[in-house]
């Protein structure tokens, strides 16, 4: 299994409400590095896992919007737009990191949370996620 595959997987676990949003068929034709997931019903957040293409190195963020509404809207923007629909979304937190395989991910940096350890060697893809969880910070 690769590693995008591997992190759709944890998140779809983690956040078991969770549903990866999709781009029309317009984008098809291209090679996607961006993911998004609804990761509950009524809820003002959103993941958003960027791949940078060539290497095993990732960006998780939950991304905030002003409202469920804002982002019921945006996500049904989203199959046309693609992601230029979700620019209004805030960082709530943002994890970099390199992915190695199941289960070993090594943290390069964490923003949005200033009480987390990050230099505690490779983690499981169940703490990365509750890095990015928006329950998790309140």
């Amino acid at each position: 299994m690769n590693s995008i595959d591997y992190l759709r997987n944890e998140i779809k676990y983690y956040f078991s409400e969770s549903s990866e949003l999709l781009l029309s068929s317009v984008y098809a034709q291209n090679r996607q590095f961006n993911f998004y997931f609804k990761i509950m019903d009524n809820s003002p957040f959103l993941l958003y896992l960027n791949w940078d293409g060539d290497y095993d190195r990732f960006t998780l963020k939950c991304l905030e919007f002003a409202s469920p509404e804002t982002l019921n809207r945006l996500m049904a923007d989203y199959p046309e737009k693609g992601a230029g629909a979700f620019n209004e979304g805030k960082p709530k937190v943002t994890v970099s990191f390199i992915c190695y395989g199941e289960n070993k991910v090594s943290v390069i940096d964490l923003k949005g949370l200033s009480h987390t350890d990050i230099h505690s060697g490779d983690i499981s893809g169940v703490k990365l996620m509750a890095f990015v969880d928006p329950k998790q910070g309140v």
